[in-house]
């Protein structure tokens, strides 16, 4: 990963930004309108998930620059980065994941506003993917747990064998504003999502998105 958001050649399909990952014809960079969100969103990425096309990560460090940091996942080295955020008393920090085990379930907690600062952990990757980070890392084990628990499908439909009812990464991240209260600052993502799909699916036929 060659920096915490940018991104050389997303993929050899197509002419794509080093920024959105979107095809060039229909990149949405200047499209976006900045927000800085009062939580921190830390996500922790494969490098393999970060380069996917469809990935959403990369939306978030767009949008909510000054607020969202990205971290690279590794089997043999810890991201010392993110452990300075767990171990910073300025910080109360969660790990979004669902709670399936009695382990999990014993550090699932709902969500209170502190006099810290909310930085919420999300793993971003496919399903098998974040299982194994999970399980694998050990600077994540102590951390209370907020699993989400939602009413809707994930849109998020423009990638194989994704698994029906969980949701990508922007999703998370937009429910957890919402669950800190930053309504607006959701809202803004959401609509910044909604225009990634449409230009994704575009964009991979060979058509630029019309306005």
């Amino acid at each position: 990963m060659k920096s915490e958001y940018e991104v050389k050649r997303v993929t050899k399909l197509y002419d794509s930004c080093d920024k959105c990952g979107l095809p060039t014809i229909n990149c949405i960079c200047n499209k976006v309108n900045k927000i800085k969100s009062q939580s921190k969103i830390l996500i922790l990425s494969t490098e393999r998930e970060f380069y996917r096309p469809s990935n959403t990560a990369r939306l978030l460090k767009l949008i909510n620059s000054d607020s969202t940091e990205i971290f690279l996942w590794e089997r043999t080295k810890k991201p010392e980065k993110l452990i300075e955020y767990i171990k910073d008393d300025r910080y109360s920090t969660f790990l979004l994941f669902p709670a399936e085990d009695e382990e999990s379930k014993k550090r699932k907690i709902e969500y209170l506003d502190t006099d810290k600062i909310p930085a919420f952990i999300i793993i971003d990757g496919t399903w098998k993917e974040a299982r194994k980070i999970f399980r694998k890392s050990d600077y994540l084990k102590e951390l209370p747990i907020i699993s989400l628990e939602l009413n809707y499908r994930s849109e998020f439909n423009i990638r194989k064998g994704n698994a029906e009812g969980n949701l990508c990464t922007v999703e998370t991240a937009i429910e957890v504003l919402k669950l800190n209260g930053e309504t607006e600052n959701s809202l803004a993502v959401k609509d910044l999502y909604k225009l990634f799909l449409r230009s994704f699916k575009a964009g991979i036929s060979g058509h630029k998105l019309k306005e």
